[in-house]
């Protein structure tokens, strides 16, 4: 069982648009996902390791929030908008222990994170 497929993250919620998104796309959004969470976490679930469901779910929301910011026409380091209707704050990523804009994701990779021994003298 890999992280994910193209065909799981076409049918999350707003990855129907095979125009918007193509399969090129998706297949880039999936790479990157899976290289931050293996980076993050330090460790890989493939090659006989079978990822967690939790560990899959990182990846797809990962890759999905990949390509919608690919075509949101919010700049990715933006910190507020304002609008109309007032003020909108926008989380960020940041911090040894935000490896993504996306709070949710961050709390399920950090249980997964692979944390090296020490030693105190």
């Amino acid at each position: 069982m890999s992280y994910a497929t193209v065909e799981e993250v076409r049918a999350l919620d707003g990855m129907d648009d095979a125009s918007l998104f193509s399969d090129e796309t998706l297949t880039a959004a999936l790479a990157y996902a899976i290289e931050t969470v293996e980076s993050y976490c330090g460790r890989k679930w493939e090659g006989g390791d079978v990822p967690p469901e939790t560990i899959r779910w990182c990846v797809r929301t990962l890759a999905r929030q990949f390509c919608l910011d690919l075509v949101s026409r919010v700049p990715d380091r933006a910190l507020q908008m304002q609008s109309e209707f007032g003020t909108i704050q926008l989380a960020q990523a940041g911090g040894p222990w935000r490896p993504t804009s996306l709070p949710e994701v961050n709390a399920h990779l950090n249980r997964y994170r692979v944390r090296l021994p020490f030693i105190v003298l």
